[in-house]
């Protein structure tokens, strides 16, 4: 089932945007009159536009559509753990999808992963329509854990890398801050 993006105005009057599973978007837009919400845009969600805004020539030039390491490794620890709790796929991912939250960008993406794989796609070919936000090793990580069926230990390392990385790399940058910060006092 693709995700939808949507803008509409709450029964009170304000703007509220969202996204929203559903076959298309004319059931979106009944949803939201279900609730008693005036739908104003909806549109087929994807990594790299926002609600409401049209495709930009330069749009690859921009952050969204990406996952910084904290987000990355989040996701990939949510996954892991749900699989190897035995869910399906699919359902892991709209856990994962549901835990982001407020975040609409990490949101976003993997609900429109989820609809790939709702679609029939492989979780590594699902996650390849977003390769800002997963690394060609990640995606091929992940096709070998479901070529091979290990798909929650592959996650585990993925896991452990992603968070190894991004701890190494805020380490880095402390170190490099301290120095600065040294060089300029005794200056």
């Amino acid at each position: 089932m693709p995700a939808y993006e949507f803008r509409s105005l709450d029964h009170r009057g304000r703007v509220r945007k969202g996204v929203l599973e559903a076959d298309s978007s004319r059931q979106v837009r009944q949803q939201l009159r279900d609730k008693g919400w005036v739908p104003l845009e909806v549109d087929e969600a994807s990594a790299t536009k926002k609600p409401g805004e049209k495709e930009a020539v330069f749009a690859g030039l921009s952050s969204r559509g990406r996952l910084n390491g904290a987000e990355l490794a989040l996701v990939t620890r949510q996954l892991a753990t749900l699989i190897r709790s035995g869910m399906p796929i699919e359902q892991a991912l709209s856990a994962v999808a549901r835990q982001a939250g407020k975040n609409d960008r990490v949101e976003r993406i993997i609900l429109a992963v989820r609809a790939k794989v709702l679609e029939g796609h492989s979780l590594a070919r699902s996650l390849a329509d977003f390769p800002r936000a997963f690394s060609v090793m990640y995606r091929a990580t992940v096709a070998a854990g479901e070529s091979s069926g290990q798909l929650e230990l592959v996650h585990d390392q993925l896991d452990e890398y992603l968070e190894t990385r991004h701890y190494m790399g805020s380490f880095i940058n402390q170190a490099m801050i301290y120095s600065h910060f040294n060089i300029v006092l005794s200056v």
